[in-house]
């Protein structure tokens, strides 16, 4: 299928910042704006940002009271002008209003994970212009570990990471967050065979997880978020299976503790039925098997969505887990995704408000892929602060078809079609009322009508916002 091509330093400014950004009340501020278009650029706050600092287009500082406040940012450059009025909400537990975007270092590394390698994940998505559409995360999943030790007695780095703090550090000064990898288990999932320790140790607590060694009676939670506050990271995928609300809330009482704000992720197998604790508490929540490049395994991860309709609202999202776009390690690839598979997966994590989190080697990715990757139209509908969960409207099993709506923020209205199926299909949308048809994969419209049709290949997936 033909898509746009990624042009993120060409022409007049577009203004990335979500509607709503959120904010924990008394924890640290740090936030890029990302901004599009033609370099110089001027970018401007209007308005009080109560305190916090804003200077390199970097918003830094603390807010130590509840409250709600807009600004407006505008962005000029020899082209032209852009502005957005965004609402700052400062609250408890308040981070990441809508999913996270950044890199997870799952799929491109696993136990061969290095500080330099995330050190160069950073430096890749400034120079592809992926941190200007919105990614802001690098995170460190499983393979940082080493033994238990420290000021703390917490888990240290393991050798491939001398300097962990200055790591976190830098990032910072570019403003750009990090993440955590750890799991509630006393071997990580990631590398039982490595024995890489996690948050509990000792005898085996029979009521948890089977896996492995399963979760221990000593509990250190506390310790290693001492640690990772001290470092400065900003993030924590926490990883057992299936994922329980008693060591979830251990964890998630000891980040509510931190000097920093440290957004809690829940994976791999966190139940539907316990949707009231993943809501309340989690930024996101995974309930899928590992990503891996595989059509079958990307065409099952669909499947799973349909269980959080009622579940995911503004600041707590179902997560689909990282990307398996691009090249992945050997041990994760069964056939590198085609580029109508990388396409349906990219959808399906932006159409149903994922995180998405880039997961690959990052020097061969494709021009596709890049462009893939960096469609602000198709970013705009994973970042809308309304956060309409996805409504099935038509699903056609023999051929492998569904179609989903949105609402959106702005009153407009948003359709995903996936073909799962092996033929081309021809789909026939009706609409309410003639409205302003737009492609949005092509960035493309399409003129007024009260219906349109639209062929879907194989394996691949079409998205129209339909303009009022």
């Amino acid at each position: 299928m033909k898509i746009a091509k990624s042009n993120p330093y060409e022409g007049k400014p577009i203004i990335m910042m979500p509607s709503v950004y959120g904010i924990t009340t008394g924890k640290e501020c740090l936030y890029r704006i990302p901004v599009l278009g033609e370099r110089p650029m001027n970018i401007k706050i209007v308005g009080s940002l109560e305190g916090l600092k804003y200077e390199n287009n970097i918003i830094s500082g603390v807010i130590s009271k509840d409250c709600s406040f807009e600004i407006t940012v505008v962005a000029e450059n020899s082209c032209g002008t852009d502005e957005k009025k965004v609402i700052i909400s400062v609250a408890e537990d308040n981070a990441l209003r809508t999913p996270l975007m950044g890199y997870g270092s799952w799929n491109g590394n696993i136990g061969r994970l290095t500080q330099k390698d995330i050190e160069h994940a950073a430096d890749k998505f400034f120079e592809l212009g992926l941190v200007d559409y919105g990614y802001s995360y690098i995170n460190v999943d499983s393979g940082w570990q080493g033994e238990y030790g420290g000021k703390y007695f917490a888990i240290m780095p393991n050798d491939k990471f001398p300097d962990i703090k200055k790591m976190v550090d830098d990032i910072h000064a570019r403003g750009l967050k990090c993440g955590m990898y750890s799991t509630p288990m006393s071997i990580s999932l990631g590398f039982p065979m490595k024995n890489l320790p996690g948050c509990t140790r000792g005898e085996r607590d029979i009521r948890f997880c089977p896996r492995l060694e399963g979760v221990g009676k000593e509990h250190y939670e506390g310790n290693n978020v001492k640690q990772w506050d001290e470092w400065g990271f900003d993030y924590l995928k926490y990883d057992w299976n299936p994922s329980d609300t008693y060591n979830a809330d251990l964890m998630k009482q000891e980040l509510l503790k931190a000097k920093r704000d440290m957004p809690f992720c829940v994976t791999v197998r966190a139940d539907p039925m316990l949707h009231l604790y993943w809501q309340k508490n989690c930024c996101s929540f995974r309930s899928n098997e590992d990503s891996i490049a595989d059509w079958e395994n990307v065409k099952e991860r669909l499947f799973t969505t349909d269980a959080w309709k009622d579940y995911v609202i503004p600041g707590h999202f179902y997560d689909l887990d990282v990307l398996e776009i691009g090249e992945l390690v050997p041990e994760l690839t069964v056939k590198r995704l085609t580029e109508n598979e990388a396409i349906f997966s990219y959808t399906m994590r932006a159409f149903f408000m994922s995180p998405i989190q880039i997961s690959c080697i990052l020097d061969t990715l494709t021009d596709v892929e890049i462009d893939i990757f960096s469609n602000e139209e198709i970013i705009m509908l994973n970042q809308d602060a309304l956060c309409n969960y996805p409504e099935k409207v038509f699903e056609n099993k023999e051929k492998g078809i569904m179609r989903y709506r949105r609402n959106l923020e702005n009153g407009d209205i948003a359709f995903a079609i996936f073909n799962y199926g092996e033929e081309e299909f021809e789909d026939l949308i009706k609409l309410d009322e003639e409205a302003q048809i737009r492609d949005v994969w092509e960035k493309k419209n399409l003129g007024k009508s009260k219906e349109f049709k639209a062929v879907v290949e194989p394996h691949c997936a079409r998205v129209f916002r339909i303009k009022k």
